[in-house]
């Protein structure tokens, strides 16, 4: 569930920063592809395990209200 929220987190994100034009959407397509493509590289368990404990710790913030 964790990883689950920091990419729901981080696809607000995008979404926020292409609607205020801070980032064009060909832009943040890149950026979504790239991050799927790490994911599947060996490197994907360093970076799946931070994020893991970031999503941990924004689902407990989110319960916390």
């Amino acid at each position: 569930m964790s990883v689950v929220a920091v990419a729901l987190l981080l696809g607000v994100l995008v979404a926020f920063l292409v609607k205020v034009k801070q980032t064009k959407l060909g832009a943040a397509l890149v950026a979504v592809i790239f991050g799927l493509v790490l994911g599947a590289t060996p490197a994907g368990p360093q970076v799946n395990h931070p994020l893991t404990q970031a999503g941990g710790t924004a689902w407990a913030w989110v319960q916390g209200l």
